[in-house]
């Protein structure tokens, strides 16, 4: 981060965890996270417009979601050295607070917070645009196997251009939901497929995770199990 703070109150609130004020009092940094996500969201987004200028709008989510992961966020704040700047709390501290990679996801975007609450959106966009970019070009090689990204690569060596997915109907109750799924290609129906869809957390992938299979022309299949 190369960000100097005419208000150095601002970072100090925005590495300060919850649990911090829990033991001292004052204000802690979850508003600042909830700001900086939003932020984080539109710079990053900007930036893979513009990098990206080929790339469909749902390879584009998918490559934001990477950027965006928990995780990923994790590794930027310890390149920053949030890790041991952040103010943790005696619970969080003995309880390996430091190395949660949630916590420091958030302090990561309650900083980008800061920044945009110093001195504008142009300096933030600055500094997210420069931690992302590197890793920009090993996007497509990150991505997780999944049934969407498999599905995708078939339809675009088959028929040049990504598959559509539509949920055609639903089944059961809440807690255990069937989706049933028809993909097309070019407008045309290519397969369908049916499964579980569920969100364990924040990282998991907008297209479904648990078990989900299709069928598809050629007698190929594509089954996803977590």
């Amino acid at each position: 981060m190369k960000h100097v703070f005419a208000n150095a109150k601002l970072l100090e609130l925005a590495l300060t965890h919850s649990s911090w004020a829990n033991k001292h009092g004052g204000e802690h940094n979850e508003r600042m996270e909830f700001l900086g996500d939003a932020v984080l969201q539109v710079c990053a987004t900007q930036l893979l417009y513009s990098h990206f200028p080929d790339e469909r709008e749902g390879v584009l989510h998918r490559y934001r979601s990477q950027l965006v992961r928990n995780a990923h966020l994790a590794s930027l704040a310890r390149k920053w050295g949030l890790e041991t700047q952040v103010r943790l709390g005696p619970s969080e501290e003995t309880g390996g607070g430091r190395n949660k990679d949630r916590l420091l996801a958030g302090a990561f975007e309650a900083v980008l917070a800061a920044i945009f609450l110093d001195a504008g959106f142009a300096a933030v966009r600055e500094e997210v645009h420069a931690v992302l970019r590197p890793d920009l070009d090993d996007l497509t090689l990150g991505k997780p196997r999944d049934v969407r990204q498999i599905l995708d690569e078939w339809s675009k060596a088959t028929h040049g251009e990504l598959a559509d997915f539509e949920v055609v109907r639903q089944e059961g109750p809440d807690h255990n939901r069937t989706y049933h799924v028809v993909v097309r290609v070019k407008g045309e129906p290519a397969g369908e497929g049916s499964g579980k869809r569920r969100r364990a957390d924040d990282d998991a992938e907008d297209d479904g995770a648990g078990l989900l299979s299709f069928e598809l022309p050629a007698s190929r299949r594509c089954v996803l199990c977590e």
